[in-house]
């Protein structure tokens, strides 16, 4: 990824290009698992995503912090870029887990899962796109609020069913202790989710 340009600062696209990052990462976790099986090569690509996040994400910072003018409140930007950036690195943490508890296949609960993570990064990726002209797409923007906060209710469903499910049919301590953690990590995924579309649904509210 290129740096961004100090001219003319487009810092609604600064939104954008951190949660095309993030929805790639959650396509990319997707994709590792399509097959039911866990392709640890294509979990690696993540660190990739997450490196690439990181390193825009202080760009961003820099650009903001010798800013004159800004069009929302210096800390509403940082707030916005640091969510997104947050939502990218439970991503990476999801990955993590995978490879370091030696987690081979898929279940029930993390193909829902992972469902649902690459949804809400694909409806945070339109929330972004949307507030580009946020004074004209409130209704567009609230419609991607509403869908965002839909599927964090939907992951807790899913949390609340999985642990449930595990719990009535494992045995195995081990077992259980890695699915519990892994299935918080992807919970706390949707929640970060939920969070960068709360913060924006702040923002909106204070210029409306």
């Amino acid at each position: 990824m290129g740096k961004i340009s100090r001219k003319n600062v487009d810092y609604f696209e600064m939104f954008v290009k951190s949660a095309s990052i993030a929805r790639d990462a959650g396509a990319k976790l997707k994709s590792s698992l399509a097959d039911a099986e866990v392709n640890i090569e294509e979990l690696k690509q993540i660190k990739d995503l997450e490196h690439a996040g990181d390193i825009h994400f202080h760009e961003c910072l820099k650009i903001i912090d010798v800013a004159f003018i800004t069009p929302i409140d210096r800390s509403d930007l940082v707030a916005v870029l640091n969510g997104i950036e947050n939502v990218t690195d439970s991503i990476e943490l999801i990955a993590n887990s995978f490879f370091n508890m030696c987690i081979t296949s898929s279940s029930e609960g993390i193909g829902k899962f992972i469902v649902l993570v690459e949804q809400a990064c694909e409806s945070l990726l339109k929330l972004m796109a949307e507030l580009k002209l946020f004074k004209k797409n409130i209704g567009n923007i609230n419609a991607a609020i509403v869908e965002i906060n839909r599927l964090e209710e939907e992951g807790d469903k899913v949390y609340r069913e999985s642990m449930r499910s595990m719990f009535e049919s494992e045995t195995d301590a081990i077992t259980i202790i890695k699915y519990k953690e892994l299935y918080q990590l992807f919970e706390n995924a949707i929640d970060g989710c939920e969070d960068v579309a709360d913060t924006v649904e702040n923002i909106i509210v204070s210029k409306t």
